[in-house]
């Protein structure tokens, strides 16, 4: 037996398939390709050893500390792939740059009579490709923006729709932010761009159809930028508005902001990122109404004189919905969906931003 390597478009045509990332746990935690498991060939301990050792002696003695670092868990590693293929036909490897920790890890396996197979190019050759064929995904795509003032409930919106079958991609999910100064504010999770580039891949080759809902967001999301490519297609897509009472809006934003312990703290700190732009005699306002506890007043404070202050629209939107009702807001959205994909909308005979 031998272990393949296979390019990375040959890894979507792959049926009954299972993708195992053997780099450091740090590493997979940082970015991975979106469904592969991790199983380390070294540990984070045993990956910063063999760096260290590397730059005080030299490749070679390094190489001689992996070996020796692997051998030991030959047996562990063993029962691990073997258990991976008798339930999935192709187990595909990766590591960095398809270099030494995969081919090392592919041949011990074949040699024990496991036959894997290898990503060429390991996870740099797969971010280079997504990066391209995300222009490829996006060509036919028009984009139904939903764009509105905070508190709305465009994610909800979007999340709902989703919910119903119809085309949505949810960028705040996928960047684990809401796009705001608050926007980290009861989120622990974070992601990098490359996760984020390559779950937005994802979603892409998910959606099926040309028409798709997204929420209007900066390109900036969080601490991860939206692709050049999806940016511009956004920048030509049909918008529109949702409205929302000021009742309506203060609900969402609590509902939202306030699942998480010590999330007023979090919403504080957040308060002291604007306080040069409320000036000292709001700031203080403000600060007095946390320290009443009383956030519905804090919200409402923060609508009038932060985010609406700061709202821009850009043109008109095609259509606006009010959202104090989301399930009537959600049946507006779907009449609409049906007749852009009917024609009965066409982009030439419409206002855009």
């Amino acid at each position: 037996m031998a272990y393949k390597d296979i390019e990375v478009h040959e890894l979507f045509q792959l049926e009954d398939m299972v993708i195992v990332d053997i780099r450091s746990p740090q590493e997979f935690e940082e970015f991975h390709i979106p469904g592969a498991i991790n199983v380390p060939l070294f540990e984070n301990d045993e990956k910063k050893l063999i760096g260290f050792i590397y730059r005080e002696e030299g490749l070679e003695r390094a190489k001689e500390l992996g070996q020796e670092l692997a051998r030991k868990k030959l047996e562990e590693f063993y029962a691990r792939f073997r258990g991976l293929k008798d339930k999935h036909k192709n187990v595909v490897v990766y590591c960095w740059r398809g270099g030494m920790r995969s081919q090392g890890m592919c041949k011990a396996m074949s040699e024990m009579g496991i036959d894997l197979l290898r990503l060429k190019g390991g996870y740099r050759a797969y971010r280079q490709f997504i990066l391209k064929d995300m222009e490829r995904l996006l060509e036919n795509v028009n984009f139904l923006v939903i764009t509105g003032k905070t508190g709305v409930g465009k994610t909800k919106v979007i999340r709902a729709l989703k919910q119903e079958g119809l085309p949505a991609i949810d960028l705040e999910d996928l960047a684990k932010d809401r796009g705001s100064v608050f926007g980290s504010v009861g989120i622990e999770e974070r992601v990098s761009q490359k996760q984020f580039d390559s779950l937005l891949y994802e979603e892409l080759r998910r959606i099926n159809g040309n028409n798709v809902f997204i929420e209007d967001e900066s390109r900036r999301i969080g601490n991860v930028y939206i692709p050049e490519a999806f940016w511009s297609k956004k920048d030509k897509g049909l918008y529109i508005e949702l409205t929302a009472s000021i009742d309506t809006r203060i609900r969402n934003i609590i509902s939202d902001y306030t699942q998480k312990e010590n999330w007023e703290e979090e919403a504080f700190t957040a308060v002291q990122k604007i306080r040069k732009y409320l000036g000292p005699q709001k700031f203080e306002l403000v600060k007095e109404l946390f320290e009443q506890k009383n956030y519905e007043e804090v919200v409402r404070f923060l609508i009038e004189e932060y985010y609406d202050k700061r709202y821009r629209q850009f043109g008109e939107p095609l259509l606006e919905v009010s959202c104090d009702n989301l399930k009537d807001c959600v049946e507006q959205l779907k009449e609409f969906y049906s007749q852009v994909e009917s024609g009965i909308l066409k982009r030439d005979e419409v206002a855009k931003p």
